[in-house]
C-alpha cells in the first residue's frame, strides 16, 4: 500500500494537486491548518501553515513550500520562478517576521520542504548546507518527501483501526485493476459505502469525509497515469454524494467545526469531479467532436446498442459538467466569469457538434436516456446558448421516433438489460411493442419541449402515434418525495411519485399545465437539502448516476433561468 501512494505522490502536480490533498493531511493528523492555498495573493513561499505538535512533543509553526517532483538542481535554485531556494528566502524574510498570526508569533518554527518524489543525489549537499545555515534556536528546516508522506497518508487514514482490512483491500483492488473501469468502480463503490455506514460520531464523520477525498485522489492519479480515467469519473459522482450524506444532518443548524470541515471537504471534492471530468471530456472527448463518426467508431464495438448508450453517457457528462460550470459562475462576481462563461459556450457549441457528428444521438435506445436529453436542454438553455439548434434535435428525435415505432425498428424501450437492449426489437408484433412501451418519461419531455418551441405538426404527429399505435403507454413524469432524501445516496428505486395519465393535446397547452400543476403541488422537491442549501446540481447528479429521471421542476423552465437558491456563503454549507 505505501509503494501505491509513493507512486501516486510522485505523479501529483505542484499546484491544485499535492497542495490541494495536503492540508486535509494536516487536519486529519491533528494540525490546525490555517492557512491553504490560494491564487492571486501573496503568500511569501508558504503555501499551507499549520500548527501542530512536532516529533518531540512541543507545539510549533510549520510553514510548507510544496513542489513537484523530484528535488532537483533546477527546482532547488534554477531560473524557475518556482524553484524552492527563493520560496525558502522569501519565508526567511517576509513571513516569519511579519505574516506569522500573533497568537502563534512566540511558537518554534519549522520550515518544511515538501516535494512528491525524492531529493536527488547533486543537490542533497546543497540542501543541507542551506538548512545548517540558516537554522537557529527557533527556525528549524524538515524534508517531507514522497516517502515520508506516504507514510503519513497511512498513518492517518488507512491504518487498521480506521480502514479495516477488507475496506483496504477493495481500495486496493480499485487502484490495480484501474484499466478495467466497471471492475475497479465497483471495487471503489464497495469502500465508499462500507465506509459510510461507519460513521457514529462528528470526529468519524469528518475523518470519513477526507478518507474518501483522498481515497478518490489516488485513484485519479493512479488511473491517470494508466491513461484511462473513467472508474475515477463515475467513483467521483459516489464520492460527493456519499459526502453529501454525512453532511446533511447538519442542514439548518448554526454552522460548527464538523458542519463546516465537512462542507470544505465536499467544496474541494467538487473541484476534484471537475478536474476528473475535463480530463475526461478536454482531453478524450471534445477534440474530436467534429470529426463525422469519430467518437462512434472510437466505441469501437460490432453493435450500435453499445455506441447508443456511450455517446448518450459522454452528451450528459460534457452537459452535466457544464451544469457544475454553471452553479460555479453564479457564486463568483461577475467581473470574474470570463474564463468560466467562455467554457459554457465552448462545451454548450461542442454538445452540438456531438449530436451533429454522431446520428445516433437523434434518438435514444433507452427511454430513460431522457435524462441526458433533458440536462443538454437545460445546459443550452442555461448558457444561452442557440435553441434553434436545440429545436432542430427534438423535431428530428420526434420525427425518428414515429418513424421506428410505426416501422417496428430500434425505437426507445423500457428495457434496462443488456441482453434485452442486444435483442431490441426482438420481435415485430404488436403484443412485443406494447411490452415495449409500457410507460415513457421521453414522449412527454419532447411533447413539452414541442409545445414550448411551436412546433405544432410536429406535436401533432405525437397525438397521432399515442392515439393508435402507443395507446397503452403510460405518459408519466417522476418527482421526489420525503423519502427520497435518504433514497438519492444509496442508489435505492423503491422512492419518489409518478404523475401519470398526462394528456397529450394538439397545442400542448393542457401537458404544460398539467406539468406545472404538478411542480406547484409537489413541495417535497423544495425541501431536499441538495435544493434549499442551492447545490442543485447534486442533485442532477444523482439523477444521472441512480437512473432517476430529471424532476420536471428543472426542465419545465427551459426558455428561462435555472432556479436559483440564495445561500449564506459561495460554498457548499450546511448552515443557515
Amino acid at each position: 500500500m505505501k509503494l501505491i501512494f509513493r507512486s501516486y505522490l510522485a505523479s501529483l502536480k505542484e499546484r491544485e494537486e499535492l497542495d490541494a490533498i495536503l492540508p486535509d493531511l494536516l487536519s486529519e493528523l491533528g494540525y490546525v491548518v490555517y492557512s491553504r492555498p490560494q491564487r492571486g495573493t501573496t503568500q511569501a513561499g508558504v503555501d499551507i501553515a499549520a500548527v501542530g505538535n512536532d516529533e518531540d512533543g512541543e507545539r510549533k509553526v510549520f510553514l510548507f513550500s510544496v513542489k513537484q517532483g523530484d528535488l532537483t538542481r533546477t527546482t532547488w535554485n534554477g531560473n524557475s520562478p518556482q524553484a524552492l531556494r527563493p520560496s525558502l528566502e522569501e519565508i526567511l524574510d517576509d513571513y516569519i517576521p511579519h505574516r506569522i498570526p500573533k497568537r502563534y508569533q512566540g511558537l518554534k518554527v519549522v520550515i518544511c520542504l515538501v516535494f512528491g518524489g525524492d531529493m536527488q543525489e547533486q543537490v542533497r549537499n546543497a540542501v543541507s548546507g542551506y538548512m545548517d545555515q540558516h537554522t537557529t534556536d527557533r527556525i528549524s528546516f524538515d524534508e517531507w518527501n514522497g516517502d515520508k508522506l506516504a507514510g503519513l497518508l497511512l498513518k492517518g487514514v488507512l491504518r487498521e483501526e480506521i480502514m479495516p482490512k477488507e475496506l483496504r483491500s477493495h481500495f486496493q483492488k480499485a487502484i490495480s485493476l484501474a484499466d478495467q473501469p466497471d471492475i475497479a468502480y465497483q471495487h471503489f463503490g464497495s469502500m465508499v459505502y462500507e465506509l459510510g455506514k461507519r460513521v457514529a460520531t462528528d470526529k468519524e464523520r469528518i475523518r470519513t469525509a477526507r478518507q474518501l477525498y483522498i481515497a478518490l485522489w489516488v485513484f485519479f492519479v493512479w488511473a491517470r497515469d494508466v491513461d484511462n480515467v473513467e472508474a475515477p469519473y463515475r467513483s467521483s459522482e459516489l464520492v460527493l454524494l456519499g459526502l453529501w450524506n454525512l453532511l446533511r444532518g447538519y442542514i439548518g443548524k448554526p454552522r460548527n467545526a464538523v458542519n463546516k470541515a465537512i462542507s470544505t471537504v465536499i467544496n474541494h471534492a467538487v473541484q476534484l469531479h471537475l478536474s476528473i471530468a475535463q480530463d475526461y471530456l478536454f482531453r478524450k472527448v471534445l477534440p474530436h467532436v467534429e470529426a463525422r463518426y469519430g467518437l462512434s467508431m472510437a466505441v469501437q464495438s460490432r453493435t450500435w446498442v453499445d455506441v447508443n448508450l456511450k455517446l448518450f453517457e459522454i452528451l450528459g457528462r460534457l452537459s452535466l459538467t457544464g451544469l457544475w460550470i454553471v452553479w460555479l459562475s453564479e457564486r463568483m462576481p461577475t467581473s470574474e466569469r470570463g474564463d468560466l462563461d467562455a467554457k459554457l459556450r465552448e462545451l454548450s457549441k461542442m454538445g452540438f457538434q456531438l449530436i451533429n457528428s454522431n446520428p445516433t444521438l437523434f434518438l435514444p435506445l433507452k427511454d430513460d436516456q431522457s435524462i441526458e436529453v433533458s440536462l443538454f436542454l437545460m445546459l443550452v438553455s442555461a448558457t444561452g446558448g442557440n435553441m434553434l439548434d436545440a429545436e432542430t434535435w427534438i423535431e428530428e428525435m420526434a420525427k425518428r421516433y414515429v418513424l421506428t415505432l410505426r416501422g417496428h425498428g430500434r425505437y426507445p424501450c423500457v428495457f434496462q438489460d443488456y441482453r434485452d437492449l442486444i435483442a431490441h426489437p426482438r420481435e415485430q408484433t404488436e403484443e412485443y411493442r406494447r411490452e415495449a412501451t409500457s410507460g415513457s418519461t421521453l414522449l412527454p419531455l419532447i411533447a413539452a419541449c414541442l409545445a414550448r418551441f411551436g412546433q405544432f405538426a410536429g406535436l401533432q404527429v405525437l397525438v397521432d402515434l399515442k392515439s393508435h399505435q402507443l395507446e397503452h403507454c403510460t405518459l408519466q413524469l417522476w418527482m421526489p418525495d420525503e423519502t427520497s432524501e435518504v433514497a438519492f445516496h444509496d442508489g435505492s428505486h423503491d422512492h419518489g411519485i409518478a404523475v401519470t395519465g398526462l394528456p397529450l393535446t394538439a397545442d400542448g397547452i393542457e401537458l404544460l399545465e398539467v406539468i406545472d400543476a404538478a411542480c406547484e403541488r409537489s413541495k417535497d422537491f423544495d425541501e431536499l437539502s441538495m435544493v434549499k442549501t442551492g447545490n442543485w446540481p447534486l442533485l442532477l447528479m444523482a439523477c444521472r448516476h441512480h437512473r432517476f429521471p430529471v424532476p420536471p421542476q428543472f426542465w419545465r423552465h427551459l426558455l428561462r433561468p435555472l432556479p436559483s437558491v440564495e445561500v449564506a456563503e459561495n460554498s457548499v454549507s450546511a448552515g443557515t
